[in-house]
Parts: C-alpha cells; structure tokens; sequence
C-alpha cells in the first residue's frame, strides 16, 4: 500500500473498531432502558463510569507510552522486545493495584450513590479487569505497529457477547439481572483477547531469542511509568470531567436523575467513536511529524485530523439536534422523552469533543503530557465547581449547561495554547470542510457508477 492507503486502511479499521462499539454499546442501552428499571439502569450506568474510569486509567498509564517507543525503537529488536514485556508486566500490575483499589472503595460507592446492586458486579469485574490486561496488551502492541485488525475483532467480540446476551433475555422474556451482565462482559473479554492474540501473533514481529534481563525490564517499566503517569492524570481527568454532571446528578438528585440524564449521554456518544477512531491513528504519526516536520508538522495534522471529525459529525449533530424527542422515544422508549431539551444541549459538547481530543493527542504525542494533564485537570475542577452551583440552581438542565461552559472556557484556553506554540488555528479546520465533503461525494459518485 502507499502511505495514504495505508493511512486509510488504518483509519477505516479503527472507525469500523470504534462504530462496531458504539452500535453494541447503543443497542445494549436501548435494550437495557426497556429492561431495566430506572434505579438499575442507573446502577449499571455508575457501573459502567466506575470501570471505564480504570480502563482509561490503563490506557493512560500504558497506552501512549508504549506506542510511543514502539514507534521510535522499532527497527531496534532486544529493546522492541523488553518495551513489550515491561509494559505486559506494568499492565498486570495495573489491574491488580485496580482491583485492591476498588474493593477498599466499594463500600463507600454504594453507600453514596444509592445503589447496593454494585455489590454483586464488581467482584465479577474484577476478574474482568485482569482479562483486560491481556486484551488491551495485545491491541497496544498491534497500535504501535499501524495494525487495526486485531483491535476491531477484540471489540466487536467483547462487545458483541454482552449485547447477544441482552438480546436474547429479552427475547425470552428473561429477567435481565446485573449480576449476569457482568459474567457476559467478563465472557466477551476472554473471548475478544483471544481474538487479538490470533491477529497479533500473524504480524510475525521479530522476536528476541534471548531472554530479556529482568533487570531490562523494570528499567523500561520505570520509563513508561514516568511517562505515563502523566497521560494516566490527563485521562483520569477527562473521564472526571465527563462524567462529573452525572455523578453530582446522582449524589445530590438520586438515581433517577442520573438515570434520565445518562440516557440523553447515551445518544451523544454518537459523535465519539469518529474522534477517539481518528485519535488513534493520527497518533503514532504526532511524533514522527514533529520529528520530521516540526510544529508546521503538527499544525497541518492537527487542522485536518479535526476537520475529518467534524465533517463526519457536523450532520449527526444536526439531525440530533432537530429531531431530539423522536430521537429519545426510539432509544429509550416513553419513560425517557423528558430528556430531549437534555439531548439538545449535551449534542452542543461534540462541537468541542474533536478540538479537545486531538490536543491531548498533539501534545502526548510530542512529548508535552504533562501540559496536557494540568489543562485537562484544571476543566475537570472547573466542571466539578459548576455542575455543584448549576444543578443546585437550576435542577437537571443544570448539569449540561455547567458541562457545557465548561467545554467552552476550556476550548477558548487549549486553542491559545496550541497557535502560541505550534502556530494551530482552530478556525482552520473548518476552512477545509468544503475539501472533504467533496472527497466523500465524489466517492461515493464513482461507488455509484
């Protein structure tokens, strides 16, 4: 392949990756929300906040760091070799330290939340979380490498058996209980790891016949440590700041609000799968660019790559935003409607999500994390000051709009930012939506023809 189909093979794997896991993850919610009780629902929901939490705490710690040397030590097999085995041993570690972690605070979660069901989940999950470190190593691994096959069949398929499962309760007219919903999702692990070993172990990469030094390997787990530690603050922060108007929903309105208000969440996270998908990709390629390129480099991935996402999203936004009540009774059913004036303000978030995401990904990639995690955290302590005023003023509307202020002042700040030190226009993303949007069309006339 040329570069630019190589590029592009990658891309639509990842969007494949990312869009099999947004039709799973929206077909198990729309199934849930007509299955579940409106206190479960929002037990699953915090369920689901609570693992994601450590999942992108994973990828933060591990993630970057590895596909970042992977990228630079490539052509260099021993130490290729002990990057790989120092981050399989890192991401062991994360789950056990995870999971003490998580057990200390599962009391204190359900008490303060309301929701006693978690009780019986998160000891499950805990085995989960160590399936995970295999999956996510190999998919890491597979990243570094520009290969996207294995990442799409491990979550098509982890994925995939939690929805089956759902489905098939409800065609039985089953009872959906938690406590099964979390055996299904440990099951699609174990299988979606399996599924990418397979893939990871075609690629035949060069394999170090002697054995790797321990010594080599903690040296290396301490180096991706002191580089990880700071994308692992950044993610945290984000998942905080994300999430943080349903948390404050739910501790100070009970779960039915964090129930009426994750609902609305559900059908914006629409607009996430092409930012994180084209995240990704562009990726690996943010150092070699400022190595190669410098910021001039960086400038024109960073516009382009943003402005790929908002073609993609720019009519998805739209049509949600028109259409939210009809939207609300197709995903969620009647008891959901009173959540569309919700839907049309969280839909505003993805006109910020493309911007926020490339800069983190501009600035880990060119060896700035630390940068990254004190912007991301300062929007996440913003956020947590304004949903407490907002919701306590304004009731349910208030948790989006103090998100939204939020993504706003922050947007205003990481744009300053990025033209100061790398010359990057954020208006200029927009300047080549008109080139895209005639790309796509004159594919799909020749797909047409």
């Amino acid at each position: 392949f040329s570069p630019q189909t190589f590029t592009m093979k990658n891309t639509l794997f990842a969007l494949l990756e990312k869009g099999a896991a947004m039709v799973f993850a929206m077909g198990t919610a729309m199934l849930l929300l007509r299955g579940l009780s409106k206190t479960d629902f929002a037990a699953w929901g915090l369920f689901l906040v609570l693992t994601y939490f450590l999942e992108m705490g994973r990828s933060g710690l591990i993630q970057n760091g590895l596909v970042r040397e992977l990228a630079l030590h490539r052509q260099d097999v021993p130490v290729a070799a002990a990057i790989r085995n120092a981050s399989l041993w890192l991401n062991l570690g994360y789950s056990l330290a995870s999971n003490l972690l998580l057990w200390a605070a599962t009391a204190w979660v359900v008490r303060v939340w309301q929701a006693p069901q978690l009780s019986a989940v998160l000891p499950v999950y805990m085995m989960t979380n160590f399936v995970m470190a295999f999956m996510s190593h190999f998919n890491f691994v597979q990243q570094a490498h520009h290969e996207f096959r294995g990442i799409f069949w491990s979550s098509l398929i982890s994925r995939g058996v939690l929805f089956c499962w759902v489905l098939w309760c409800k065609i039985s007219g089953f009872e959906i209980l938690l406590e099964q919903l979390a055996w299904a999702m440990l099951l699609g692990a174990a299988l979606g790891a399996g599924a990418s070993w397979l893939v990871l172990r075609r690629l035949a990469l060069p394999v170090w016949k002697e054995t790797v030094g321990i010594q080599t390997i903690f040296d290396w787990m301490k180096r991706l440590v002191a580089y990880g530690k700071w994308v692992l603050g950044t993610n945290l922060s984000t998942m905080f700041y994300k999430n943080i108007d349903k948390l404050t929903l739910g501790y100070l309105l009970g779960p039915a609000a964090f129930a009426v208000y994750d609902a609305a969440g559900k059908v914006t996270q629409l607009v996430e799968a092409p930012s994180f998908s084209i995240a990704s990709v562009v990726f690996p390629q943010g150092a070699d660019r400022m190595k190669n390129d410098g910021a001039a480099g960086v400038k024109r991935l960073y516009e382009r790559s943003v402005a790929s996402i908002l073609a993609i999203i720019l009519p998805l936004l739209l049509g949600i935003w028109v259409f939210a009540e009809p939207v609300m009774l197709l995903f969620a059913g009647p008891a959901y409607v009173d959540s569309a004036d919700i839907l049309r303000i969280t839909a505003i978030f993805g006109l910020f999500l493309p911007f926020a995401v490339q800069f983190g990904t501009v600035l880990d990639s060119t060896g700035k994390p630390a940068v990254n995690f004190v912007y991301t955290s300062f929007t996440a302590v913003l956020n947590l000051g304004l949903s407490f005023w907002a919701i306590r003023v304004f009731g349910l509307p208030g948790a989006a709009l103090a998100t939204l202020a939020g993504y706003a002042l922050s947007f205003v700040l990481m744009q300053h930012y990025l033209f100061k030190n790398f010359k990057i226009n954020a208006l200029n993303a927009f300047k080549y939506l008109p080139e895209y949007y005639r790309t796509g069309w004159n594919w799909l006339i020749r797909g047409r023809a």
